[in-house]
């Protein structure tokens, strides 16, 4: 029997309604929920099915309606219009159980707030300097940071439930340097760092500055590959060096470290600089020396914990390069 004005609930009604743990229909509330599979599935507490030969009581309704208010206040900040019953009450027909589970699935994603960012998690220390001499090559370093997550389902919950973070970069001329250091400190300037990044999206640069080439805020962690993928770049507009490069890329150690089709355990954000000598890289002058001290950090922001509880466990964020 299905779940229709009219009808008896029964325990299969119920259970068909709420799903598996690990469900990845759309109609169950459980795909959202709990486990879920890829972008769907917050990893919350199953609610328990019902023996088939047993009576749905008032109490396991209630559970129902009231985990849904509660999936409902996380992606709204509003409940569902649902109202659960107490014991000794006749349980109703609602047509709009079905379409309030459907709706919280088709936007899992959304939230209506997540908790206050942690600036610099696990407080990251600058480089060493990147000190060069005079030189007519162009020279390119990589300055990056990982953002480990303590399994693979648990980086789907950070993602899935509203977790963001936000790679920083800078750097500072040193004392004594020249030209060409001062332009590829400004690089950094004009990359920023990438803010909100999310499970499907960016909200792209936060530095000013320079030329603009590629700004992609459609890149997340669930569209990431094993190779670097650019969200930024930027061009130098500094008089003499305007062939110097800056870019910021996001890689992840690969799909399906887990079961449940998630998209890697570790993300690594990269800072790229390219510096050419003087004149554009066309004769080597007398300044042409580097010698900047860069830092990057990540800011992160974990999913909210009135409506929904911690899944997700703690990230660790790790410097990479020297």
């Amino acid at each position: 029997m299905s779940y229709a004005q009219g009808d008896l609930i029964e325990a299969t009604d119920y259970n068909n309604i709420i799903g598996a743990n690990t469900s990845t229909n759309t109609s169950t509330l459980h795909a959202a929920w709990a486990w879920g599979g890829n972008c769907r599935g917050y990893g919350q507490t199953p609610i328990s099915n019902v023996a088939v030969s047993s009576t749905v009581t008032a109490t396991q309704w209630a559970t129902l309606i009231n985990t849904v208010n509660s999936a409902n206040l996380h992606i709204r900040n509003t409940q569902s219009g649902l109202t659960a019953n107490t014991a000794g009450q006749i349980i109703g027909f609602s047509g709009g159980l079905p379409t309030a589970i459907t709706r919280i699935n088709q936007d899992s994603l959304l939230f209506a707030t997540n908790s206050a960012v942690i600036a610099n998690h696990n407080s990251l220390t600058a480089y060493a300097a990147w000190s060069v001499a005079s030189t007519s090559a162009t020279q390119t370093r990589a300055f990056g940071a990982n953002v480990a997550f303590e399994s693979a389902d648990k980086a789907r919950f950070f993602f899935n439930a509203g977790g963001r973070l936000k790679f920083n970069v800078s750097a500072v001329n040193n004392a004594g340097a020249n030209s060409r250091s001062a332009a590829a400190a400004a690089l950094f300037g004009y990359l920023g760092g990438i803010a909100l990044f999310g499970a499907n999206t960016n909200a792209g640069r936060t530095g000013t500055g320079g030329t603009l080439v590629a700004n992609v805020t459609t890149v997340g962690y669930y569209n990431l590959t094993v190779a670097n993928t650019t969200v930024v770049d930027v061009t130098s507009t500094t008089t003499n060096y305007t062939s110097d490069k800056g870019y910021l890329m996001v890689r992840t150690n690969g799909a399906n470290q887990g079961s449940f089709r998630d998209n890697g355990t570790i993300l690594s954000f990269w800072a790229n600089i390219e510096s050419t000598s003087g004149a554009n890289a066309g004769s080597l002058s007398f300044d042409d020396s580097i010698n900047i001290t860069p830092t990057v950090t990540v800011d992160v922001s974990y999913p909210e914990v009135t409506n929904i509880s911690n899944t997700w466990g703690a990230v660790t964020v790790t410097r990479q390069g020297s």
